[in-house]
């Protein structure tokens, strides 16, 4: 990932074709978006739209993708992972497995929190235990399930110890840490990191300030506005603009022809890691039969939708971990577009075409406003070959709980920053039903069960990677998610910004590093 995202890292090309009617339809537009109030960006600070709030500021209670980029500014972990998907020391400055249960980390010395306190192990093992007391009702404590205990074995030695041997345990290292005491949900927590959270509007905006006690050189950004904007035309107008200066993944491809058309700013794509799906309720008999799940497989044409829809900012996708993964199998089951084949095995299943065509086959599919598309764009595919769906739509919070609570047939979701194939085991185990895991459409099978299982506790690579080809090839023949396509990391970003790398994953960490033009950033911490 990391070397050859470098290498392929590529500026999208300015088309003149479509470019005039983009910036037609977008004008027309402007003054009802202009109308829009923003805050004011201190001199020195950049504007990142967003297009939802963080749902939490603490780490310890965030799950979601936009609490992760922000709060991997404010809070240093353990561990981090690198552009090639390794691990790498982030507070440690060095770390071992000792035994199979055992972990063990060497802090760096002199790290501190914006309050100026130093970060010792005694803050790391209070951000762990306050993640697993079930008092506290943290949503990452399913993640830590395996994690017996985490001891400070002087201040600057951290021993993790496993209820059993278990794989992935680095990705426990990955926690954004809290100094010792932090209240539960505390709404502006410090943390090491290069940036502090100063102020948190909710729906409105996240304001980050440079860390006073981090380190740091050169004329780099002095802070970041995270602005919610929910609209991705709004979006694409203030950058147009000059209102906002970076974007990452949540601007509809559509509108990339007008952005790449404005000299000032810069588009560029790269190989991503974020992998978009179907998923299935499988408490509806009807898509517990593998036929009707594999039907609708070939009645979606991903190949169009990548080519139209995504504006080639995609790859179609052969299953949840793609091709940069050290585990990765493309050598599995895969269903091209074929409603010929989609028809006969849903006649098969016992649901012939009736009047006007149609079957007796209905679903609904929810999904939020900005994916709305996606969701027209299945249903008039599925009606090809006598489906019927209905899209419902609903804004995210309403949307998330009902996925989480199964109350949905048909959903379309995106994974993002899949490092370790054990993530199968937290989304298609049948223990991971939520609250315990992600496995939210009830997908249920001994033999992935007994797989994912043996992925999680066998620590030799080669074995693990045996396992997770069984795995992949299983999830392409049991359809569990269809696997739709591996977003690109596409970032626009305004040209008095340098310096920025992009990471497969989508995260936002080098805007640590970004410099502004003219030297307005912020000088180096004495």
């Amino acid at each position: 990932m990391g070397g050859d995202t470098e290498r392929k890292r590529t500026k999208v090309a300015r088309p003149a074709a479509r470019v005039a009617a983009a910036a037609l339809w977008l004008t027309v537009t402007l003054a009802s978006a202009c109308s829009r109030s923003a805050p004011p960006v201190p001199p020195g600070f950049i504007q990142v739209d967003i297009e939802t709030s963080p749902s939490a500021t603490d780490p310890r209670f965030s799950t979601d993708a936009t609490s992760s980029r922000v709060n991997e500014l404010v809070f240093d972990s353990l561990l981090k992972v690198d552009r090639d998907g390794q691990f790498i020391g982030d507070l440690a400055d060095s770390f071992a497995r000792t035994s199979p249960t055992e972990l063990v980390f060497h802090l760096r010395h002199g790290i501190r929190f914006s309050d100026g306190r130093e970060l010792t192990a005694r803050d790391v093992k209070f951000t762990y235990d306050s993640i697993l007391a079930p008092a506290n009702l943290s949503p990452r404590r399913a993640a830590m399930v395996r994690l017996a205990s985490i001891d400070a074995r002087d201040p600057y030695t951290v021993v993790m110890t496993m209820r059993a041997q278990y794989a992935p345990a680095l990705e426990l290292g990955m926690q954004g840490i809290v100094p010792a005491g932090t209240a539960v949900r505390a709404s502006t927590p410090r943390g090491s990191g290069p940036f502090m959270l100063t102020s948190f509007a909710r729906d409105e905006a996240a304001v980050l300030e440079r860390n006073p006690y981090r380190p740091y050189s050169g004329p780099l950004a002095r802070g970041i506005v995270f602005k919610v904007v929910p609209d991705p035309t709004v979006r694409a107008l203030e950058l147009a603009e000059g209102v906002c200066d970076f974007a990452e993944n949540n601007l509809e491809p559509y509108l990339l022809p007008y952005l790449i058309a404005q000299p000032g700013l810069e588009v560029s794509k790269s190989p991503g890691n974020g992998y978009r799906y179907l998923s299935f309720n499988f408490r509806d008999s009807r898509l517990k039969d593998v036929r009707v799940r594999r039907a609708i497989a070939y009645a979606i044409d991903r190949a169009a939708i990548v080519t139209s829809v995504r504006r080639g900012t995609a790859r179609v996708a052969t299953g949840m971990l793609s091709p940069e993964n050290w585990a990765y199998d493309g050598d599995v089951k895969t269903y091209s577009y074929d409603p010929a084949r989609a028809a006969a095995l849903l006649e098969e299943a016992g649901y012939p075409r009736g009047a006007g065509g149609m079957r007796n086959l209905a679903f609904v599919y929810k999904t939020t406003p900005d994916q709305a598309r996606l969701g027209e764009v299945i249903q008039a595919m599925l009606a090809r070959v006598g489906i019927r769906i209905t899209v419902r739509t609903n804004e995210f919070a309403t949307f998330y709980s009902d996925i989480q609570n199964g109350n949905f047939d048909l959903t379309s979701m995106n994974w993002v920053g899949i490092n370790d194939p054990n993530h199968y085991y937290m989304v298609f185990d049948s223990k991971m039903i939520p609250p315990a895991g992600y496995n939210r459409g009830a997908y249920a099978n001994p033999a992935m069960d007994r797989l994912v299982e043996a992925g999680a506790v066998t620590l030799d690579p080669a074995e693990r990677k045996t396992i997770y080809t069984k795995v992949q090839q299983l999830a392409a023949e049991e359809l569990p998610y269809v696997s739709l396509w591996w977003d690109d990391t596409v970032v626009i970003m305004n040209r008095r910004l340098a310096g920025f790398q992009p990471y497969p994953n989508g995260s936002l960490r080098s805007l640590a590093t970004v410099t502004l033009a003219g030297g307005s950033g912020a000088e180096p911490s004495r």
